[in-house]
C-alpha cells in the first residue's frame, strides 16, 4: 500500500510538473470546468509547480510554440513523414487555421487518442498539441518516468497486469485536467476505469488497417514491443500482420467506443499517410462532432420555446 501510494504521488507531481513545463500556470488556469467556467489552481498547487517541473524537466515533450514555429515544424513534419507523392504545401496551413477556429469551440476539453501500436497517435497528438496549444501526454512515456524502467522491462519484469495498473492510475491523474492531448497505450481501453476518465472529454480513434500497422513495426525490435512476441514465428511470412490481425480482432469492439473515428484506410494513397495529413483528418471530425451537438442543443432549445408556448396558450 505504502509503494502504491509513493507511486502515485510521483505520478500527480510528474504530470503536473509537464502542465508547468509545457505552458506555465497560465495555460492551466482551466484545472476544471465546470458549466463552462474555468477554476483555477490552487496557490498550494501553484507553488508546487516549480519543483515539479525539475522533476518532469526530461520528458520529450516541448513548450508551446508561436503560431509561426508551430508552422515551421509542421512543415518539417510533413516533409520528413509524407512518403511518396508530392508534398501538399498548404497543409501546414491548414492545420492551424482549423485548430485555431476550434480551440475556443472545444472549451478546453480534453482529446484521448485511441488506436492500435503503429496508428501514430503520439506524432499525431504532438502536432495537434502544438496547434491547439493543448499540453501533451504520452501515457507510456509516463509510465516509464515514473517507473524509471521501460515498457517492455515492466512487461518482462512486473507482468502486464502491473503496468496496466500504471495506465490506469496515471488516467486518473490526467483526468481532472482540461486543455490535454493524450497519446494513449494501444490496450487502454480494455479497461472500464481508463473509459471512466477518458469519458471527461473527446475519445479519437485512429482506425489503421493492419497492413499499414504491419508496414510501421516492420524492423523494429520486438523487444520494444512486448505484446508482439513472434519468436515462435520468425521467419514466417505475414506473421506480423497476423498477430496485429488478431490483437485488433481483440479491441476492435472496445475502440468501437469512441467518440470519434478517423479510418487511416480509404481516406488516403497508400504509402502516404502523413501524421500531418492524419491529425488535419481529426480536427475535421471533431469539427463535425461539435457541428452536431450545437444544432442538437440549437434543436432541443426550439422545442422548449415552443413547449413554453403552447402551455402559454392553454394557461
Amino acid at each position: 500500500m505504502r509503494r502504491r501510494m509513493f507511486r502515485t504521488s510521483v505520478l500527480g507531481a510528474v504530470i503536473l510538473g509537464v502542465a508547468c513545463l509545457a505552458g506555465g500556470i497560465g495555460a492551466f488556469n482551466g484545472l476544471r470546468e465546470t458549466a463552462g467556467q474555468h477554476v483555477g489552481l490552487a496557490p498550494s498547487v501553484r507553488r508546487m509547480c516549480q519543483p515539479s517541473a525539475t522533476i518532469a524537466k526530461n520528458l520529450p515533450i516541448p513548450r508551446y510554440l508561436s503560431r509561426r514555429q508551430a508552422g515551421n515544424t509542421l512543415r518539417v513534419a510533413a516533409e520528413e513523414e509524407l512518403r511518396g507523392g508530392p508534398l501538399d504545401p498548404t497543409l501546414p496551413d491548414q492545420v492551424l487555421e482549423l485548430a485555431q477556429k476550434l480551440e475556443p469551440r472545444l472549451k478546453g476539453s480534453a482529446v484521448y487518442l485511441v488506436g492500435m501500436m503503429g496508428s501514430g497517435k503520439t506524432n499525431v497528438g504532438r502536432i495537434l498539441h502544438n496547434s491547439l496549444k493543448y499540453t501533451f501526454f504520452d501515457t507510456d512515456e509516463l509510465v516509464e518516468t515514473v517507473t524509471g524502467k521501460s515498457v517492455s522491462e515492466l512487461f518482462k519484469e512486473e507482468g502486464e497486469d502491473f503496468f496496466r495498473t500504471m495506465e490506469e492510475e496515471i488516467l486518473q491523474q490526467l483526468k481532472p485536467y482540461t486543455r490535454i492531448m493524450v497519446a494513449t497505450g494501444g490496450g487502454v481501453v480494455k479497461s472500464m476505469k481508463n473509459w471512466d476518465a477518458m469519458r471527461n472529454g473527446l475519445v479519437v480513434w485512429l482506425d489503421a488497417p493492419t497492413s499499414l500497422l504491419a508496414e510501421r513495426l516492420e524492423g523494429e525490435e520486438q523487444k520494444d514491443r512486448p505484446l508482439l512476441d513472434l519468436s515462435s514465428d520468425a521467419g514466417e511470412e505475414g506473421a506480423l500482420e497476423d498477430k496485429l490481425a488478431t490483437i485488433l480482432q481483440e479491441r476492435r469492439s472496445l475502440y468501437q467506443r469512441a467518440d470519434i473515428r478517423v479510418s487511416l484506410d480509404n481516406a488516403f494513397e497508400a504509402g502516404k499517410v502523413s501524421p500531418v495529413k492524419v491529425a488535419l483528418r481529426v480536427l475535421k471530425e471533431i469539427e463535425k462532432k461539435i457541428d452536431e451537438k450545437d444544432a442538437r442543443d440549437e434543436e432541443m432549445k426550439n422545442y422548449t420555446i415552443n413547449r413554453d408556448n403552447i402551455n402559454k396558450l392553454v394557461d
